[in-house]
């Protein structure tokens, strides 16, 4: 079990009965303690975070519609209530998401920016972008499944992302939103409109808290990441695989740091990639045969007289077949080329 302790200036940092957490400054990258920063571990929920990113990118009109499926019904875990053949906007659908970690909305969501695989696809491209370098993403939603998994490092830079974010952001720090109402495409009758809540928890309830995602499923065990700012420094707290209190330990982290007046630093996490400094690869020199060809292909070249190039052509073919056609095949890909 987890037990709470002393988080005020000059206490030891607490320890969550989990595998991993961190807290650090997302300003600076510096991190105040931490354990197993870079082990992978099944993320739940909070792989909507990178879900968010990912797909606002090409979702990025709010008004857009989409129009539920019965598979959006049929996710499994938390769901918000879409019900088939009823219109979302895109809007809904990540308030939805990320204020109830409704998998329903979030499997919407990668069907709406153009089918899961390519969502997944998207997710792992923005993985990329982000310089994430432990997190595997296989669904939107964040429920089991083989291979995916993420770091709590990875986490706080998924969370300096999201605070990048406004337009997230002010989703996230949203603490009720109504759903529309509809009609059952079965029965044909029409149901009302339904609030739902911000079940991380942080907002208005924790001194500054910002936000952001809570998870849990039997096999990840409880993950959180909270965020919090107070006078000019935002701190977050991430923690992955943890057997209870998860989300109190995320504050407990959050508050100890806040509270202390010298700040331990074990190390500092790179929050934004670094820009590779490997040069562009030179071009290969052209060999004789190729810069003879790409003469052949420029105007006033050597061989652009019609009447040379079916001397050459003749040329060619008495000396073989063979030649010729690869002639032609060579002069095919360099047309090709020259157009790009």
């Amino acid at each position: 079990m987890y037990e709470r302790a002393r988080i005020d200036d000059g206490a030891p940092a607490p320890r969550p009965k989990a595998s991993a957490w961190v807290v650090g400054d997302l300003d600076s990258g510096e991190v105040f303690t931490s354990q197993e920063m870079d082990r992978q571990l099944a993320p739940a929920s909070v792989i909507k975070l990178l879900t968010a990113l990912a797909l606002v990118d090409v979702l990025d009109d709010p008004e857009q519609k989409y129009e539920a499926v019965f598979d959006d019904m049929a996710v499994d875990g938390t769901k918000v209530g879409l019900v088939q053949k009823n219109e979302y906007t895109v809007d809904q659908l990540f308030h939805a998401m990320l204020m109830s970690s409704a998998n329903d909305a979030a499997h919407a969501l990668g069907n709406a920016a153009g089918g899961q695989g390519r969502a997944v696809e998207l997710m792992e491209a923005k993985a990329e972008e982000l310089g994430l370098t432990g997190t595997v993403p296989k669904n939107t939603s964040g429920l089991d499944a083989d291979g995916q998994v993420t770091t709590v490092r990875d986490q706080l830079i998924i969370a300096r992302a999201m605070l990048d974010n406004d337009y997230l952001m002010k989703i996230v720090q949203t603490t009720e939103y109504r759903m529309p109402g509809g009609v059952n495409p079965e029965t044909k009758e029409k149901f009302k409109g339904y609030p739902i809540q911000d079940h991380t928890k942080i907002v208005g309830r924790i001194d500054g808290g910002l936000g952001l995602k809570n998870g849990y499923t039997v096999k990840s065990k409880g993950s959180f990441v909270a965020v919090a700012k107070r006078g000019d420094r935002t701190y977050a707290a991430a923690i992955l695989h943890s057997d209870n209190s998860t989300r109190q330990a995320a504050i407990d982290l959050l508050d100890w740091s806040f509270a202390q007046s010298n700040l331990p630093v074990e190390t500092t996490v790179a929050l934004t990639p670094e820009p590779s400094a490997e040069p562009s690869p030179e071009p290969a020199a052209p060999t004789h045969e190729e810069t003879a060809a790409t003469e052949a292909q420029e105007p006033g070249g050597p061989l652009s007289s019609p009447l040379v190039l079916i001397a050459a052509a003749a040329a060619v073919l008495g000396a073989g077949g063979i030649a010729f056609t690869a002639l032609r095949r060579r002069e095919r890909r360099q047309r090709a080329a020259a157009s790009e």
